[in-house]
């Protein structure tokens, strides 16, 4: 096992001193950035930013896509002492107002790309007072609120007196990372280095020796905003090599990528699918790339490896927690490891009793180190106490443990379903409905039994139950004509009786979140309407 010594900034900088021409960072369009120069990059921001008289303790926010400046501007927020606030550059309107308001913020840096979007709303940010770009030059003029590039911010710092910042420790804050928000708003998750550490160097490739190869490479075509995107940095600094890095994920150069970088490493968040469904070709295995980490795990996974010479690992956390399940050695597809030495956890029912293996509940974990969970959510302190009860901080997340210590996701609690007394995973359903050609994707959602009374809202329930309906949202791919009937017909053979849904609704579009996830709280706004179509108005009978 593979503990963190020193936080990432401080490794970065005893790179730029042993190693100041290696290769740090490589944009696929051609850039690249040495360890010297990066460091002198990020320590310029640093500079620059108290002069604007941000302080540590304070927010930046930055609505950025991945590019060096976006990362060196990570670092030198972070040696300043402050947290930086990264925000879904494709946010619009509300969200946009709400992600970059929400910390009080009054430095934003972001891209000539979204400035016009950010003007658009500008005098709906009361606090910010200055906007920084990642281009060489400004594009637009943005009236009184001062702006300047990050180019321009660094030469500010490095030609002012050079600030004596106290490193940056393990359980200082790397970043402030806005949850999902599929149960509620999001919420500022206040993350510390240690835990980003942590699950770059033991957990996402458990048992791996990446300091053994030559020139390991991490591979990481992510959005900047989202946590996955900054475990790569962490990675190489940690274990030395390069990061390689994509604006956007594009599934049909990933293979040229890899092969063009010698890339080592990558995260395949949901893009093993698509690559092992290819055409096979006699080369697939000719290719740099060692360890993946797979989520979610195909059926496939061991021809997978072959196929492609690479060992899968696999894993499950959150961003207020880390990485605390892992395993290489997976005994299905269906795990997310084994527990980690440095957490303890608990499978509890709702009164917070102890389950027995086998029996799914919510999960509750704590750690044995202090940087290895959330410091708190951002200025909500009821959601933090609501979060850590009893000396456990409780995941939300419905998993189930076996025998051999091996847990399983399930579900989120609040999507778990029970139908005529019979828990049932939203998941497990999703995953045969998007078995269907005609089905793009998918949610499953629980509606009252009574709800199947007449009511047309959850709000309209006026009396207590604990049973469900299940309810299909679903997206067809352009052009089918697949109709509800039809598609019931199609779970009927697949699903058990008390798993096949009773109502279907068709959307031409799906609510989602800035990491893609479908917002299913939005979808029980209003469960049943005059658009859902009921099996059993249509008098349709689940055989036994």
């Amino acid at each position: 096992m593979r503990e963190p010594q020193v936080s990432v900034p401080v490794l970065l900088r005893e790179r730029a001193e042993t190693d100041p021409s290696g290769v740090l960072i490589q944009e696929v369009t051609g850039r690249s950035i040495a360890n010297a120069a990066f460091h002198d990059m990020a320590w310029g921001v640093a500079d620059a930013l108290s002069m604007l008289g941000v302080a540590p303790g304070d927010c930046v926010v930055t609505v950025t896509d991945s590019c060096i400046e976006a990362y060196a501007s990570w670092i030198g927020v972070s040696w300043l002492g402050a947290m930086e606030v990264p925000v879904n550059p494709e946010f619009r309107g509300q969200s946009l107002i709400y992600g970059i308001s929400d910390c009080k913020a009054k430095v934003l840096i972001t891209s000539n790309a979204h400035l016009g979007k950010l003007l658009r709303v500008i005098d709906q940010l009361p606090y910010v007072e200055t906007i920084i770009t990642t281009d060489d030059r400004l594009a637009e003029d943005i009236g009184p609120t001062a702006a300047v590039t990050v180019q321009t911010l660094a030469s500010i710092g490095r030609n002012a007196p050079r600030g004596d910042y106290a490193a940056p420790q393990l359980t200082d804050p790397y970043a402030v990372i806005y949850t999902s928000g599929t149960t509620g708003p999001s919420k500022g998750v206040v993350v510390p280095w240690g835990g980003l550490q942590y699950a770059a160097i033991d957990r996402m490739f458990a048992g791996d020796d990446a300091e053994n190869y030559r020139d390991p490479a991490f591979y990481s075509p992510w959005p900047i905003f989202h946590a996955s995107s900054r475990t790569g940095l962490a990675f190489v600094a940690e274990r030395g090599g390069r990061l390689v890095i994509r604006a956007r994920l594009s599934a049909s150069v990933f293979w040229d990528d890899i092969r063009r970088f010698a890339c080592t490493h990558a995260h395949l968040i949901g893009v093993a699918g698509f690559l092992y469904v290819q055409p096979e070709q006699p080369d697939d295995a000719d290719n740099p790339l060692r360890r993946v980490l797979m989520n979610p795990v195909l059926a496939e996974y061991r021809a997978f490896e072959q196929r492609f010479g690479v060992v899968v690992s696999t894993g499950w956390g959150m961003t207020e927690i880390g990485f605390p399940m892992a395993t290489t050695d997976l005994p299905n597809a269906k795990t997310c490891g084994t527990l980690s030495p440095l957490y303890e956890a608990r499978i509890v029912d709702d009164a917070g009793l102890d389950l027995e293996d086998g029996q799914v509940g919510q999960l509750i974990v704590r750690p044995k180190r202090p940087w290895l969970l959330l410091k708190e959510y951002l200025g909500k302190p009821e959601a933090t106490a609501e979060a850590w009860r009893d000396g456990w901080f409780h995941t939300g997340d419905a998993l189930r443990r076996d025998a051999n210590g091996h847990y399983y996701f399930v579900d989120r609690v609040a999507d778990y379903m029970r139908v005529r007394g019979n828990n049932v995973s939203s998941v497990e359903v999703e995953n045969e409905v998007r078995s269907h050609p005609d089905v793009a994707d998918v949610a499953a959602i629980g509606v009252p039994a009574s709800l199947g009374q007449g009511a047309t809202s959850a709000a309209a329930v006026r009396v207590a139950t604990t049973e469900d309906e299940i309810k299909l949202v679903v997206l067809r791919r352009p052009g089918s004509r697949l109709t509800e009937s039809g598609l019931l017909h199609y779970l009927i053979p697949r699903l058990p009786r008390f798993m096949t849904p009773r109502f279907i609704e068709f959307v031409d579009e799906l609510p989602r979140t800035s990491t893609g996830k479908i917002k299913k709280r939005s979808l029980r706004a209003e469960l049943v309407s005059s658009r859902t179509w009921d099996r059993v108005a249509h008098d349709i009978d689940v055989p036994r």
